[in-house]
Formats: C-alpha cells, structure tokens, sequence
C-alpha cells in the first residue's frame, strides 16, 4: 500500500479523440507528474511525442469502465440472426446464436477502461492496460497536486482579510450628488 501512496506515472494505450468520442489508437502513453507540470509522452510506430500541461491548467479527470459495444452490437444481430435463422436452418442457426452469444459475453466481461485526463485546451486518453487501483492512485496524486498548485496561499489569504480596510457607506447625498454631476456633463 505504501507503493501506491507514491504515483507519479501509468502508461497505457493511446486514446484519440474524434469529435466528442474517445477511440483507442496505436501506440503506447506515458503521463507523470514532473513538479508542476504533466509530461505526456507517446509512441506509435515511427512517431514519437513529448507535450508538457501545466498541471494548474487540468480541469478534471475521469475513470470509466464501459462495455464494448461494438462489438456488443455485433452480437446482438448475429444472435437476432441466429434466432430468425433457427426456422429454416437448425445448425446455422445456432452456430450464429452461440457466436452471437460468445459476442456478448466477451463484451461484457472484457470491459474497455480508460482515463481521461481533462486541460483547457487537451484531452489526454489513456486505455487502461494494468490494474484500476494504479490509475485510480495517479488520478487521486493529480489531484491532489492541482489543488496544491491553484489553490492561493492560506497565510495570504487570511492576512489580507484582516488588513483589509473597511469600505464607508455611500450616503443618500453623495449618490444624489453624483447623479447630478453626470446630468451637467
């Protein structure tokens, strides 16, 4: 347990982000935590990436665990096929019942995990390839360390409610006053 309380780093597959949706792409990422920012390198084939986000800049970060539904799909009508197809063909009929049914158990069990980690301007995906508790520590230690960096000093913060000096209230004749000035001008 004390190894986890120390999580700078998780690597894992590539995440791009199409529109509004996050897809698995080739290649291998790797996010750490290097002081006060977050060093994002990837690889995927011949090419090779370095980004740095100032960790003051990360909005929220997410964790989420989902089915496949792809091919959770694929599997539902191959499993309506099989059905249909039961009428008039008994063995096709259940050969595409049952692989329609291995379909949607593997999507199911062999659920896609991922972390995303969200900036100003970027999206960092990362596809979860080793334990949820490692990526759940790193996500708790960024967070942890964005609130360390945006949040204001609490000595100043507190001197200078103290030392604030106390405004006067504005009197009826003043606001009158002033409202005239503005008329002549």
């Amino acid at each position: 347990m004390q190894r986890h309380q120390s999580m700078t780093e998780v690597t894992g597959r590539v995440g791009k982000v199409i529109g509004n949706i996050l897809v698995p792409a080739k290649g291998i990422i790797t996010v750490r935590i290097v002081g006060d920012t977050l060093q994002i390198s990837t690889k995927s084939g011949l090419e090779k990436s370095e980004s740095w986000i100032r960790i003051q800049n990360i909005d929220s970060i997410q964790i989420t665990e989902a089915p496949e539904y792809t091919l959770l799909g694929v599997g539902i009508f191959l499993a309506l096929g099989g059905l249909i197809r039961l009428l008039s063909d008994v063995f096709l009929g259940f050969m595409l019942l049952a692989i329609g049914g291995a379909c949607i158990a593997y999507a199911f069990t062999n659920k896609r995990r991922l972390l995303a980690i969200y900036s100003i301007r970027q999206t960092i995906a990362i596809f979860m390839n080793h334990s949820l508790d490692s990526y759940q520590q790193f996500a708790k230690n960024l967070l942890e360390a964005t609130r360390q960096f945006t949040a204001p000093p609490q000595s100043a913060t507190a001197s200078t409610l103290r030392t604030a000096p106390a405004r006067p209230p504005m009197s009826g004749k003043a606001i009158r006053t002033q409202a005239q000035d503005t008329r002549v001008h």
